[in-house]
């Protein structure tokens, strides 16, 4: 599949959003810069209600998400509301830096908790908007806006305040043009229920709402409901809400429904999602200053971008972000450990301060790309994925501010204790690729079972496409048909398609009971026969 296959040029009004999202600490510094009496005494408070409000507010849409679906948030009203909150909570922040005698701290407050609001709507909508692409895609696209928002922020540092906050105005409007222009027109709906195919979404969303009765009467009246409720996204919400032995089993159907969300999606990106809470950590604990001129996060977002650009042209076999993950970063992490080792103010350590946040960067860019490939895959809703992904990510922000007021961080400089921060998740990424490496092993002895395992390249999908029409499959189901044809086991499956292990083995049920097979082996035989 080509990069650009499927790009829309409307999609580089991100770069708008991104360079104004409140909750990236870069893209705040221009205030303090700009007006830095008024900034001595107001900043706090509007970051932090901002980053509060964005916690509790993320994890609030996620819960309604898990309880009732994410169709409120699709349309102009939640989308409209959220553009309006976010454009004044920066117009009476930037009243309270600009006039003299109007501001205070509860007034900041109140601009930061507007600014909250607006984000956590918008993060969804524009992560809709963005679920369109798929992995390689995604990482394609997002390193190219990121880096460019970033050469953005690095203009705006470099020219005047006035010109700077008008330029930082005309993109808040134009970021929130486009959620609230596709909202208007219910094009963010119809994206999300793209992951779905022949009405499936909006069937088990319907019966969701009356409860698990409705599911079953349901089923028992067209016997392809029950067929379609096995759909990619409903699969996964279907198991939240009614599977037995989830987390917070004792808890209502609703709580039991978001825990399940949590355990689900942190089984699916638990590495790439880590990543980019230490991002957030480290960059709210200290700014560096090259030059004094631009900060270095801005310069690593911008020199991250690039460097992810011929991953997405990585030819491999193997499942993109299991190679990234596995191979690519592990050996940049080592890297940063040995020249970490060096004495402190040689040329190797500041190197290495320098080259972490080019690898945060880089974290970062990847565990968004994933994020919107988990949207794409249409597994979670997107509420759920990007209303706690902001949560997750302002916590962090709120921890890094507040570590780096502390002691052990102004003695010196925070830089032993983010060395600390980072080795450990350095090790973390080391010791996962050491555990997949094991778990890849049995997966390849679970996938050579069996006679025609191996991949047949002449003629394997044909016979694919046969055996799924002649099963009526549907069109998720084709697709891991073909990967199990292929040898494939499950883990791979999971990793290649983003979602979680249990949604392909439910899938992989279906499958065996569609084409009556019970056993991997039958399953080959069918599609060698």
């Amino acid at each position: 599949m080509r990069i650009s296959q499927g790009f829309k040029v409307e999609s580089l009004l991100f770069v708008a959003f991104f360079a104004t999202l409140p909750v990236y600490s870069p893209n705040m510094v221009m205030f303090h810069d700009a007006f830095p009496d008024a900034a001595e005494a107001f900043m706090a408070p509007f970051v932090n209600a901002l980053l509060g409000t964005a916690a509790v507010v993320g994890v609030a849409c996620a819960f309604f998400a898990a309880r009732r679906g994410d169709d409120a948030f699709f349309g102009l009203p939640a989308v409209g509301a959220g553009a309006v909150c976010y454009l004044a909570g920066f117009v009476l922040f930037g009243l309270v830096l600009v006039v003299e005698g109007f501001g205070s701290a509860v007034v900041s407050a109140a601009a930061g908790l507007l600014a909250a609001v607006g984000t956590v709507v918008l993060c969804i909508a524009w992560g809709t908007c963005l679920a369109q692409y798929d992995l390689r895609q995604a990482l394609a696209n997002l390193a190219l806006m990121i880096g460019m928002a970033s050469v953005v922020e690095l203009l705006l540092a470099a020219v005047s305040a006035p010109v700077g906050m008008a330029v930082f105005a005309f993109l808040l409007v134009l970021g929130v043009a486009l959620p609230v222009w596709k909202a208007a027109r219910g094009e963010l709906s119809c994206l999300c229920d793209a992951a779905a195919s022949d009405g499936e979404m909006q069937a088990f969303k319907a019966a969701v709402r009356g409860g698990a009765r409705a599911v079953d009467d349901a089923a028992a009246d067209d016997g392809s409901l029950a067929r379609r409720l096995r759909a990619p996204w409903s699969g996964g919400v279907r198991a939240a809400v009614f599977a037995p032995g989830d987390a917070g089993e004792g808890a209502p159907a609703p709580a039991r429904a978001f825990f399940s969300t949590v355990r689900r999606m942190a089984s699916v990106l638990a590495v790439p999602f880590l990543g980019l809470m230490v991002f957030g950590y480290i960059m709210g604990v200290r700014k560096f200053l090259v030059f004094d001129v631009f900060y270095m996060e801005v310069l690593g977002g911008i020199a991250a971008a690039v460097l992810m650009v011929p991953l997405c042209l990585l030819k491999t076999t193997r499942p993109l972000l299991s190679v990234i993950y596995q191979a690519v970063l592990p050996c940049f992490a080592l890297m940063l450990v040995v020249l970490n080792s060096f004495p402190v103010g040689g040329g190797p350590q500041w190197l290495a301060a320098t080259a972490s946040y080019v690898f945060y960067g880089a974290i970062a860019i990847l565990a968004l790309a994933s994020l919107c490939a988990m949207a794409h895959a249409g597994e979670f809703s997107p509420a759920s994925i990007y209303g706690l992904a902001v949560a997750a990510f302002s916590v962090v922000s709120l921890a890094g501010i507040f570590s780096g007021s502390l002691p052990a961080f102004a003695d010196y400089g925070g830089g032993p204790i983010l060395l600390v921060v980072s080795t450990c998740y350095f090790a973390i990424l080391i010791g996962a690729t050491l555990v997949a490496a094991w778990r890849r092993e049995g997966a390849e002895l679970e996938g050579r079972t069996g006679s025609g395992a191996k991949d047949a390249a002449d003629g394997l999908q044909e016979r694919c496409e046969r055996v799924a029409d002649d099963g009526g499959l549907s069109p998720r189901e084709r697709e891991i048909l073909g990967y199990l044809g292929r040898g494939h086991g499950i883990v791979f499956v999971a990793n290649t398609l983003v979602i979680s292990e249990s949604t392909v083995r439910t899938h992989v049920k279906s499958i065996y009971r569609k084409l009556g097979v019970s056993s991997r082996e039958d399953l080959l035989q069918l599609i060698d026969g």
